[in-house]
């Protein structure tokens, strides 16, 4: 059990025979009583005297485990409390204390009146003490340890934020050598760790060991608190293993947790916790290495602490369940039928032990659910595979508990659901498709969302095979609508209007836009915008309860008569009119199947077009050989290359080509009944999925000799959308700024100098001719300068670098005078009167292989930030090709002197590409890069 350390006020006494004996003790606390007994009511002396009996006896307890004394201090803090006057120099001390002992009593005994009540005592000390008062610090941390408690039975995430607020200032106030500096940095470590658990946020892991170490390292051996801060030191090193699997942490954990066993007194009432988390992480390490004696040992350990937990005790659920685990573990590796049914028991028993409204409810459903599916593999008793099932659902389907451990029961629940063809199979699939963007929380950072979102594990597509296979097309195509591009959603839902619902509730509108505006501007990791004077922690703090509060706005609105589905995810009927100037198509690649759903105009119904040849197993290795392809060519950055230059590969892109042409694209145009009519090519969009995102599907076709050729580009002018609803929610836009056009040229700036952008910016002068144009080239293209011609610009072109990082795909940029142009910034800006941008710059739609389903790229973050249609390049392009594309594409998109429109930018771009493909050996890698994205 991880324990925090209150520091509380002793007398003297107590200080010094704690160390020596339990008759000691007993005799100290004999002789406080009497005194008490001694002295009259309405005497001085008599609240203090009544205040050490209550700290006496909260030690005692402590120490030996006897319930009676926890209820007999709370009594004499209480009495000490009440007898001492408002005003009193020793109320917040009187106060304190009380609020330490509700707290013990709580984690003995689970009474939730006793942690409201430790709260509100606790804080009332921390209120009545001045700053810089010696007191000040200690209690803080109590209040800090309390709320951390409360956190842990309700899940409430202001609690352990306001809880880690707490223990830093504790922290901070407490100088170096002060003898309660170690206990404050542990209990600051827990609390980071506790968070870390529910929230992923591995800076908070990495700052709790820090922390945790550090008190190790300040506490002297043979200290009584050595014990206790080994065993929660070990416990945040195995939580560093089971995110990151570095095995020297699991060791390290082991190490600690056996020497904290080893200091404990077979007696002390924290034992079986310690026993418990030694015996967890020796399971942990037999599930990465394999050795008997590993599950052997922990098995051993944490049936220990089970027997050594009393019955009532509020970890005996606990302990329970990680026990019944453990056996579960075993009986995978050994067979032994009896380690399955009494996993199944223990796992039995700490759910009829836990309320219905504990945080830790789900885990255990999960678990339980988990070892009934095992025994029914290997028994086939119905009775298991019908129990697995309930289990399951409970887990996921619950109200409370973490979204991951839930998105977990609900990933089982789907395996378990297919393998005995329950009836509750679709839905168990549409139970994880919701859960998915609680996980991806809109609180959290957005690099912490993609983390998480790297972790669901294709679970979205392999839902929508499901329910293809079900014959649930619409379903389907909901279901990948509202499971893929979950952050690019949800930035986009706070820019989202809400003039009807101004109309009825137009105070709720305006708080609904004030924070949605607040969070649209804090999005995190934006050190440009970041208030100084906070910590990085208090500005996390505060975007998380602004997130809160936007949810529970939400909540509201949505109780309104006719606002039910505020914001929910849109149906078929509204998804439909994204399809008004051309077929959408969206393609799901998973395990299962390989199937396309498109969108018809004036068809009321999802098509389904199954491709029996296409699997996600091809589909991958396609994406590996274009990679090599890609990697040989040279084509990373745009360049200048010589006529020797890398790049090549003609066969192999014909070859992939063709592939993606026979099992994908001809399929579907046939379908769909496309003709082969160059003067009148129709729109198309692809929605894309998995690793079908980084192929390039725009040009599939057979490129042999011209006879027998065959593209795509001879049926449809092809573009890109990373959801339909973004086609949808941009297709309507009817009102413009005058046209403006910003052209941003910066060849110096990057790995290489790239002169031809100086004639592309020739070129696109002399098509621009006469029109309102604005130019930053070279030193004046710095990024404050780009921003802001951004706002005052509606049309974009960039020549310059561009890089994809591949370890944070929001540091992805364009490569600036003096500094780069990141993705995260883009995506800030919201320019609602922005239409098109041209990214004559490398890999700006090439997108992070982690994240295929989250249109995490640059020519993304333009969308995001209001560009309703976007070229982009997929990798590099070269620098002697680009002005001819930039010259062809403006000449056809500005060739009858009107006002340009950004609708027309495909077809520009398709006839650029054809152009340029028909030039004398121009290489397939030079012009495939080029791509339209959006409307």
């Amino acid at each position: 059990m991880i324990r925090s350390h209150n520091s509380k006020q002793r007398s003297i006494l107590l200080q010094t025979v704690i160390l020596t004996s339990p008759g000691d003790i007993d005799n100290s606390i004999a002789q406080l009583q009497e005194a008490v007994n001694l002295t009259p009511d309405g005497h001085p002396d008599k609240p203090g005297q009544l205040n050490n009996l209550g700290i006496s006896l909260q030690i005692r307890f402590e120490h030996f485990g006897n319930l009676g004394d926890i209820g007999d201090s709370i009594s004499r803090l209480q009495a000490a409390v009440n007898l001492t006057p408002d005003g009193h120099p020793d109320k917040a001390s009187c106060l304190s204390n009380l609020g330490s002992s509700l707290q013990t009593r709580f984690e003995h005994l689970g009474n939730l009146d006793d942690i409201d009540n430790s709260i509100a005592q606790l804080q009332a000390a921390v209120n009545l003490t001045p700053d810089g008062h010696p007191d000040k610090p200690g209690r803080l941390c109590n209040l800090g340890t309390s709320l951390k408690t409360r956190f842990e039975r309700l899940g409430n995430l202001r609690d352990v934020d306001d809880s880690i607020s707490q223990l830093q200032e504790a922290a901070n106030l407490t100088p170096d050598g002060h003898p309660e500096k170690p206990s404050r940095l542990n209990n600051l470590g827990i609390s980071l760790l506790t968070r870390l658990q529910r929230l992923g946020n591995l800076g908070d892991i990495d700052d709790s060991i820090a922390r945790l170490q550090a008190a190790v390292n300040l506490t002297p051996d043979g200290h009584n608190d050595k014990p206790s801060w080994l065993n929660n030191l070990g416990n945040s090193l195995l939580a560093r293993f089971e995110r990151l699997g570095n095995l020297g942490d699991v060791d390290d954990s082991i190490a600690r947790l056996q020497a904290a066993v080893n200091l404990t007194p077979d007696s002390h009432p924290d034992k079986p916790g310690r026993l418990g988390n030694l015996g967890s992480s020796l399971v942990t390490r037999f599930e990465r290495l394999g050795n008997l004696d590993d599950i052997n040992n922990g098995v051993a350990r944490l049936q220990a602490a089970v027997n050594l937990t009393p019955d009532g005790h509020p970890d005996k659920p606990r302990r329970l369940s990680n026990f019944g685990g453990s056996l579960l573990i075993r009986f995978k590796r050994l067979g032994n039928l009896d380690d399955i049914d009494n996993g199944v028991a223990r796992l039995q028993a700490a759910i009829n032990l836990t309320p219905d409204d504990h945080p830790d409810k789900p885990g255990r459903l999960s678990n339980l659910g988990t070892s009934l599916f095992v025994r029914f593999q290997r028994l086939s008793h119905s009775h298991d595979a019908e129990a697995c099932v309930a289990q399951l659902s409970a887990a996921a389907l619950s109200p409370v508990g973490s979204p991951s451990l839930r998105l977990t029961a609900a990933r089982k629940w789907i395996h378990a659901a297919l393998t005995t063809n329950h009836t509750s199979l679709l839905a168990a699939c549409e139970c994880a498709i919701t859960i998915i963007p609680l996980v991806a929380w809109l609180g959290l950072s957005i690099p912490d969302r993609h983390q998480h979102l790297v972790q669901t594990g294709g679970i979205v597509r392999k839902a929508a095979a499901i329910a293809i296979s079900l014959g649930e097309y619409e379903k389907a195509l909901e279901w990948l609508e509202q499971g893929l591009s979950i952050v690019w959603t949800q930035i986009l839902q706070l820019r989202t209007p809400v003039d009807q619902l101004r109309a009825v509730e137009p105070e709720l509108a305006d708080r609904l836009l004030h924070v949605s505006s607040l969070l649209d501007q804090g999005i995190q990791g934006d050190k440009a915008r970041s208030d100084h004077s906070r910590s990085p922690e208090e500005e996390a703090r505060q975007y998380r309860a602004l997130a809160k509060e936007r949810d529970d706005l939400v909540e509201k609105i949505r109780s309104l008569p006719k606002f039910h589905d505020f914001l929910k995810p849109l149906g078929l009927q509204s998804l439909a009119g994204a399809a008004k100037e051309g077929p959408v198509v969206v393609i799901n690649v998973s395990e299962e199947r390989c199937d396309a759903l498109a969108l018809v105009y004036g068809i009321n119904e999802v098509i389904h077009i199954p491709l029996p040849d296409l699997t996600s197993a091809r589909v991958k290795q396609l994406q590996i050989d274009f990679n090599a392809l890609l990697k040989a060519g040279g084509v990373r950055q745009r360049a200048v290359r010589d006529e020797e230059g890398e790049i090549g590969g003609d066969e192999g892109c014909k070859r992939i080509l063709a592939e993606l042409w026979d099992h994908l694209v001809n399929p579907v145009l046939d379908s769909l009944a496309f003709n082969s009519d160059p003067d009148t090519l129709p729109r198309m969009w692809w929605c894309v999925t998995g690793p079908l995102a980084f192929l390039p599907i725009h040009a599939a076709g057979v490129y042999d000799t011209e006879e027998s050729s065959k593209q795509i580009q001879d049926y449809a002018i092809p573009s890109y959308a990373p959801t339909i609803s973004a086609l949808l929610d941009r297709s309507d836009v009817s009102t413009y700024k005058p046209f403006r056009h910003l052209s941003v040229i910066e060849p110096s700036s990057g790995p290489s100098y790239i002169p031809n952008t100086e004639k592309e910016l020739d070129y696109i002068r002399r098509r621009l001719h006469n029109r309102d144009h604005v130019v930053l080239h070279k030193a004046d293209a710095t990024k404050e300068k780009v921003m802001n011609a951004m706002r005052d610009c509606n049309w974009l072109h960039l020549a310059c670098h561009g890089t994809q990082d591949a370890v944070n795909p929001t540091k992805s940029a364009l490569v600036l005078h003096g500094g780069k142009l990141t993705l995260e910034e883009i995506i800030r800006l919201n320019l609602p009167h922005a239409e098109f941008a041209f990214l004559s710059a490398c890999q700006t739609m090439t997108g992070d292989e982690g994240l295929s389903d989250e249109a995490v790229h640059i020519a993304g973050g333009m969308s995001l930030a209001g560009y309703r249609s976007v070229v982009a390049t997929m990798w590099s392009i070269e620098d002697v090709l680009a002005p001819k594309v930039a010259d062809e594409f403006y000449a056809r998109l500005l060739q009858d002197g009107e006002r340009p429109d950004s609708r027309k930018a495909a077809e520009a771009l398709h006839f650029s590409v054809k152009k340029l493909r028909e030039e004398k050996d121009i290489k397939m890698l030079s012009w495939l890069p080029f791509v339209h994205l959006g409307i």
